[in-house]
C-alpha cells in the first residue's frame, strides 16, 4: 500500500514538472524561429554594408 502511494506521488509530481516545462520549451522554440530570419537579414546587411566600405 505504502509503495503505491509513494509512486503514485513522484508520478504526480514529475506529471506537474512536465506540464509547466512544456510551454517553456515551446516559447523558446518560437521565439528562436522568429529570430532566426531577423538574424539572417542583419548579417545580409552587414555583409553588403561592409563591402561598400572596403
Amino acid at each position: 500500500m505504502f509503495k503505491k502511494l509513494t509512486i503514485c506521488l513522484v508520478l504526480f509530481c514529475l506529471g506537474g514538472c512536465t506540464l509547466l516545462t512544456l510551454p517553456l520549451v515551446v516559447v523558446d522554440t518560437a521565439v528562436g524561429i522568429a529570430t532566426l530570419p531577423i538574424t539572417a537579414v542583419g548579417k545580409v546587411v552587414d555583409a553588403v554594408n561592409d563591402d561598400e566600405e572596403e
